[in-house]
């Protein structure tokens, strides 16, 4: 399994500011347990969270997994104001080569090559509520936008023709959505972790598959429907010449939270 994650990338990038960056001069709560700095107005926090359906690649040894965990660059306007841009970035690749067997004299060449990827930017806005600094909690809004895309490609030589099927799919994402979030300041320190939950509405467009089937210099082309998108709608194996295929839907998730706040 060879699996590349561009997280830890992201990882060393925030020890480095660490390692530069003024501490966030927040100043405990006067509660009675002083735990954690709370971030204050002026502060820049540095984001990661790690989505749930972010690991269901991990573990299959076929897939050559690239994921960049949603990293949020935060600006709190006020004490309990916080404006935040986000970016999300992931992608995997397949690739099949080898001999095929046709007869007992004969093999045919086959080269297949898969590959996904995903960029997703979240503009948003998080309210704070209370001056607590053990659990901060807060709720906001965001406004989920990006494209999504993904290929296909086959070559089968067939004794001195080779067939090349191309099969391609490009989307655009835009939505609006809600969470709600809790974290927890570290010691003394400008760190804290916490998690979020999310829900949100989200219209996809481009929901098609570009076939394009060369052989002997020439190309047919047609689209096809895809129909992992559609659930309900009943569709059949049909080619065409034109298409247009949207989607709309709600779905939430759950993100695991770890944010560097810095003058």
């Amino acid at each position: 399994m060879k699996i590349k994650l561009l997280t830890l990338t992201a990882i060393m990038a925030a020890i480095s500011l660490c390692a530069s960056a003024q501490i966030t001069t927040g100043e405990p709560s006067a509660k009675v347990i002083r735990t954690g700095n709370r971030a204050q107005a002026g502060d820049f926090g540095l984001y990661l969270g790690i989505k749930t359906d972010m690991f269901k690649d991990i573990f299959d040894s076929d897939v050559s997994l690239k994921a960049l965990p949603l990293i949020n660059f935060k600006y709190m306007g006020s004490d309990h104001s916080e404006l935040r841009l986000g970016f999300e970035f992931y992608q995997t690749s397949e690739k099949i080569k080898g001999d095929a067997i046709v007869t007992e004299d004969t093999t045919t060449e086959i080269n297949n090559r898969d590959g996904q990827t995903d960029v997703m930017f979240y503009p948003g806005y998080a309210y704070h509520f209370g001056r607590h600094n053990i659990l901060d909690v807060y709720v906001g809004v965001e406004l989920p936008l990006g494209w999504s895309s993904n290929s296909n490609i086959s070559g089968t030589q067939l004794g001195e023709t080779m067939q090349t099927t191309k099969i391609t799919k490009r989307s655009f994402v835009i939505g609006i959505g809600a969470f709600v979030g809790l974290q927890a300041y570290i010691a003394n320190l400008p760190l804290a972790i916490g998690i979020e939950y999310g829900i949100s509405s989200r219209f996809d467009t481009g929901l098609k598959y570009k076939n394009e089937i060369t052989a002997d210099g020439k190309t047919q082309t047609y689209y096809e429907v895809d129909q992992t998108a559609f659930n309900n709608l009943n569709i059949n194996d049909e080619s065409y010449k034109k298409l247009s295929a949207k989607k709309g839907d709600i779905g939430n998730q759950v993100r695991l939270t770890f944010t560097y706040y810095f003058k």
